[in-house]
């Protein structure tokens, strides 16, 4: 007992410097189900491990089963590091807690709660494939444009869609890793949920313009390449490979899709500009990089919802023979005066495209339609009320 009482506080001040506290030490409360019982074999593999008696990757097959059974319930499935042989998944001082339950100096519900914690920060990191989702994939519905294989995907939960991701498929934000494309789903049980914002049987026909060309002016080396001063030339550049996830607005293209509502490209719209004239409302997304034809066809519609600001924000070209676009005017180009590229009256880039927590989400009215005060992308995987409330407002708009 001497030992545990010099190492446990050594410890526990380790695990109060990581979640931030200076209050009396305690695990968050679990949302896992504790009135399910943990087999005995995990404990004794925690033992085992904490004695240096098993790998890691033992230990973690314990880990996995607890979240699998729900005795571990994460909300949503951490993009971590993946363990691999040469990969430490799980800090070395854990193995002090896995001891001290193992040896009934703390309570199981002191340890699950903790070792659920230590998931969700990315403290502990697990092989997301092994992790079992709730609904099979084959009857997720995804976006018209994915062209993925349903095999490499990861399921995340959501409580409003189903959420899937490509296995490793992670970059890293502000020092933690973060799922680079995440994949909405229908989940089978919720229709009556999505009945009262999709526009499945809406009378008014409403279509959604995906930004294919914003996409391609953002990957490198790109327009952006050109902005920084690392390229001369770049102010013309190729139609890329680009994910149909493009994550600027790529949640909102996913969601509006799945609902119902019709999405053509931005292509697709230069080519054919009096397509709008099929449709009662037209949504925009981040549609940053426009040119003058559909600048000309957005803004002579009565009805467009520019749910994101920054649209028809800089003028390009397109030679669909090259396959390239070519920045034009917009975006301190060819002079440092000029921001938008049209000399659009109602830019609403400032002050609204850089608040991305839309706490205060409003619309409000212009010329031909609506705008928002807020860059809505993460509303889309936020709480099912806020969304909600966002998709009846785009419906009834």
């Amino acid at each position: 007992m001497q030992v545990f009482q010099i190492k446990y506080p050594l410890i526990m001040i380790l695990f109060i410097s990581l979640v931030g506290s200076t209050a009396l030490v305690s695990f968050p409360n679990s949302s896992g189900q504790m009135d399910k019982q943990i087999p005995d074999w995990i404990k004794s593999v925690a033992g085992w491990w904490a004695n240096n008696e098993i790998s890691e990757t033992e230990f973690l097959s314990g880990i996995e089963y607890l979240i699998n059974n729900n005795i571990i319930s994460l909300g949503s499935m951490p993009c971590g590091t993946l363990g691999t042989a040469s990969t430490q998944s799980v800090p070395n001082w854990i193995k002090n807690i896995a001891g001290w339950w193992s040896e009934d100096l703390i309570e199981e519900a002191d340890f699950v709660n903790g070792i659920e914690y230590l998931i969700k920060k990315q403290i502990i990191t697990i092989d997301n494939k092994k992790i079992s989702g709730e609904v099979p994939l084959e009857d997720v519905v995804l976006s018209r444009h994915l062209d993925i294989d349903k095999n490499s995907l990861v399921f995340v939960e959501s409580s409003f869609f189903e959420i899937y991701s490509v296995y490793g498929d992670c970059v890293i934000e502000s020092g933690e890793h973060v799922w680079a494309t995440l994949l909405l789903g229908l989940h089978p049980g919720k229709l009556s949920m999505y009945n009262e914002v999709a526009v499945w049987n809406d009378p008014q026909k409403s279509v959604v313009v995906y930004p294919l060309f914003t996409g391609f002016a953002y990957t490198e080396p790109g327009f952006y390449t050109y902005y920084r001063g690392d390229c001369d030339s770049c102010t013309t550049t190729k139609f890329s490979n680009h994910k149909p996830m493009y994550s600027a607005s790529g949640m909102g293209h996913q969601t509006l899709s799945l609902l119902g509502y019709d999405v053509i490209t931005d292509m697709d719209l230069d080519k054919n500009p009096g397509i709008l004239a099929q449709y009662d409302k037209v949504i925009m997304l981040h549609n940053e990089y426009v040119t003058r034809a559909m600048f000309d066809a957005i803004t002579n519609h009565p009805n467009v919802l520019y749910l994101y600001p920054n649209a028809l924000y800089a003028e390009i070209e397109v030679d669909y023979s090259n396959q390239t676009i070519t920045l034009i005017r917009g975006h301190n180009y060819p002079d440092h005066e000029i921001t938008n590229g049209f000399d659009w009256q109602f830019d609403n880039t400032h002050p609204y495209e850089y608040d991305n927590q839309c706490l205060n989400m409003e619309f409000y009215k212009i010329d031909n339609g609506w705008m928002t005060n807020c860059y809505p992308e993460n509303v889309f995987l936020r709480d099912t009320e806020q969304l909600v409330q966002l998709l009846k407002a785009i419906k009834d708009l």
